[in-house]
């Protein structure tokens, strides 16, 4: 667990791990209260994650009206959750650098059709703004255990 051997780690080292990530989860609130998982690509560019998708589904349906949301690995064997707002930056065009960081991550021949700039019904990014995370190994659970959390600046 690079970077988070002893002591907390900082966001750097939290982004590291979701960078090296494929898939991500995503947890919003639906309408009722109820939660929504769905699985979801991103990249991290300079220590952000920025997650995409259609406005018209329910992720960007919920996101539109509340922006909380958990993001969480697919592995439950290295874990990394993390809890914040997910701002809605327009569309994923407006910022070219990510999209071109989408295709760098996402490089094989069949991801060509899942990325914003394979599809145009792709109208919506999102950039995580992270207010805490926890990240531990299974194998090394109560050693690995660690906690960030957002300082507020005044």
């Amino acid at each position: 667990m690079s970077g988070l051997s002893s002591g907390q780690p900082t966001w750097m080292d939290v982004a590291e791990r979701l960078a090296a990530s494929r898939n991500y989860w995503l947890g919003t609130t639906n309408a009722d209260g109820s939660p929504h998982a769905t699985p979801v690509w991103g990249v991290v560019v300079n220590g952000t994650l920025y997650l995409y998708s259609e406005r018209t589904t329910a992720k960007a349906r919920n996101l539109a009206r509340d922006c909380r949301a958990v993001v969480h690995l697919e592995s439950a064997e290295e874990v990394v959750i993390v809890h914040g707002e997910l701002n809605d930056l327009g569309r994923p065009t407006d910022v070219p650098e990510v999209v071109q960081a989408l295709e760098d991550k996402y490089d094989q021949p069949d991801d060509q059709p899942y990325l914003p700039s394979g599809d145009a019904a792709f109208d919506v990014l999102y950039s995580l703004r992270p207010r805490r995370a926890l990240v531990w190994s299974l194998s090394n659970y109560d050693a690995s255990q660690r906690r960030w959390t957002a300082r507020e600046t005044p």
